[in-house]
């Protein structure tokens, strides 16, 4: 799910896999970075192959206005995002649990800022 969506997001022009999108970690450097985390969601189905995973968008700046700007656009490009093939998987929704928020200031001031995904997929 995390290539899926992080390739997803470099196909828009949010940044490059391996650069500055991030899977499953947000590594030191670079300052400016987005990383993509999964984690449970709902129980899976017991009569259909569907899974209902939860995705977190963290966006970390040292400008706070270009983090809040940055992680507005990852938000709106996945938000209401649905029947969209990714790969092998057919991503049924993909919806914001909220609005961005901050997250916390690191020890280099660097401002971080999340937002979470409820998602329904179905693996071909």
């Amino acid at each position: 799910m995390l290539k899926e969506i992080g390739a997803y997001l470099q196909s828009q022009g949010i940044g490059n896999l391996g650069t500055d999108i991030f899977l499953g970690l947000m590594p030191e450097q670079p300052d400016n970075c987005i990383a993509l985390f999964e984690y449970a969601g709902s129980p899976p189905d017991l009569h259909w192959d569907g899974e209902y995973p939860r995705l977190q968008v963290r966006v970390r700046d040292k400008s706070y206005a270009a983090a809040r700007a940055k992680i507005g656009t990852v938000a709106a490009l996945l938000h209401g995002l649905h029947e969209q093939v990714l790969s092998d998987t057919r991503y049924l929704i993909i919806k914001a649990l909220g609005s961005p928020e901050v997250l916390k200031r690191d020890e280099n001031n660097r401002v971080e800022l999340f937002v979470n995904f409820e998602i329904i997929k179905e693996s071909d």
